[in-house]
């Protein structure tokens, strides 16, 4: 497990309440598509976990379901918003 600062680059709507985020960090302890990231969202003392849809070497994409009131926030948190990620889960 790393804890590390991820930056989010880009939020695109898929429709029907799916996301897809892409963060800029560190993915160094992400080895395979569907691992999970903790992701502490700004004034939540509970991480989200998020699973991987695809890395690469300095950013990861996720594909997030909008079910709840910490992924409707996450979903809509404005481009480079800086979150406490836990990755290599």
């Amino acid at each position: 497990m790393k804890q590390g600062i991820f930056t989010l680059k880009e939020v695109q709507d898929k429709g029907g309440g799916i996301w897809r985020l892409r963060l800029a960090g560190d993915t160094s302890a992400i080895t395979a598509p569907g691992q999970f990231v903790n992701i502490q969202l700004p004034g939540k003392f509970l991480r989200r976990p998020i699973s991987v849809s695809d890395w690469w070497e300095e950013d990861m994409s996720l594909l997030v379901k909008e079910a709840g009131e910490g992924t409707r926030e996450l979903v809509h948190l404005p481009i480079g918003t800086e979150l406490d990620v836990l990755t290599g889960l």
